[in-house]
């Protein structure tokens, strides 16, 4: 009776190890959860990381830009004192970003190639304009300046940042024509080259719509009515405004 009892006994345990044994084992192998929510998280920090790497670069990409286009803005407005302070903050900003991006690429311009060469020629061409920012020709020393801005746009354009920037630096180019058109009060060269003018600023308020841009918009409209109504006296003053509302929203864009 004993030893039936016994046999029982087992059947039983064997029965239960048995069932236990062929349940789902999901719910017993947290490590497998934990890896894979691991790899998840890894992943996310991954992008995160790039991008916080991206903005890390522009804001100290920009700790020169600002500098140098208040630099240029000074030189070309004949301020002496300005364009010296201006020009200390943009050698001390510059030489810090060398510094650090002498060797360090991060994502956003892990694929420049021309990123160091650019570099090294707008910082030889701040290096020259020294003498002439503090003693000399401030003239001579804004038109060497212009040098850098294209330099640093194809940085930012071959790079996908600033959009607006490269817009505002391209209508730039054509506005200059216009403004020497105006400011030589001749009436049918403004007509002729406000068309592309009007294109170029035409893709800057496809991207922006501020009051600025607005201004701008305003300024050049007017300058192309004086011509057509030939009241060529007149464009030279609104040439200035025209110019200033340009340079009021490219020192603010950053």
């Amino acid at each position: 009776m004993i030893n039936k009892l016994i046999l029982a006994t087992i059947a039983i345990l064997l029965t239960i190890s048995l069932s236990m044994a062929l349940e789902p084992q999901g719910t017993q192998e947290p490590g497998n959860g934990s890896a894979n929510t691991d790899i998840k998280e890894a992943a996310s920090g991954t992008g995160q990381n790039q991008t916080a790497n991206d903005s890390l670069f522009l804001e100290d990409f920009n700790r020169v830009n600002d500098p140098y286009k208040e630099t240029l803005f000074a030189t070309g407005q004949g301020r002496r004192n300005e364009s010296i302070n201006y020009y200390a903050n943009l050698t001390v900003a510059l030489t810090a970003f060398q510094e650090k991006y002498k060797d360090f690429r991060p994502a956003v311009i892990k694929a420049d190639e021309q990123f160091s060469g650019d570099m090294m020629n707008a910082s030889a061409i701040i290096s020259d304009v020294k003498d002439g920012v503090y003693t000399g020709n401030l003239t001579e020393a804004h038109k060497k300046l212009e040098e850098v801005r294209p330099i640093f746009q194809k940085i930012l354009n071959r790079n996908g940042l600033l959009p607006l920037s490269v817009a505002l630096v391209d209508f730039h180019d054509v506005m200059e024509l216009v403004l020497d058109a105006a400011n030589n009060k001749d009436a049918s060269k403004v007509e002729e080259v406000y068309p592309k003018a009007d294109e170029k600023l035409r893709a800057v308020e496809a991207i922006s719509s501020d009051p600025g841009i607005i201004s701008i918009r305003a300024n050049l409209d007017e300058v192309l009515s004086l011509a057509k109504e030939n009241k060529t006296a007149e464009l030279p003053a609104k040439a200035g405004d025209l110019k200033a509302s340009y340079v009021k929203v490219y020192l603010a864009t950053s």
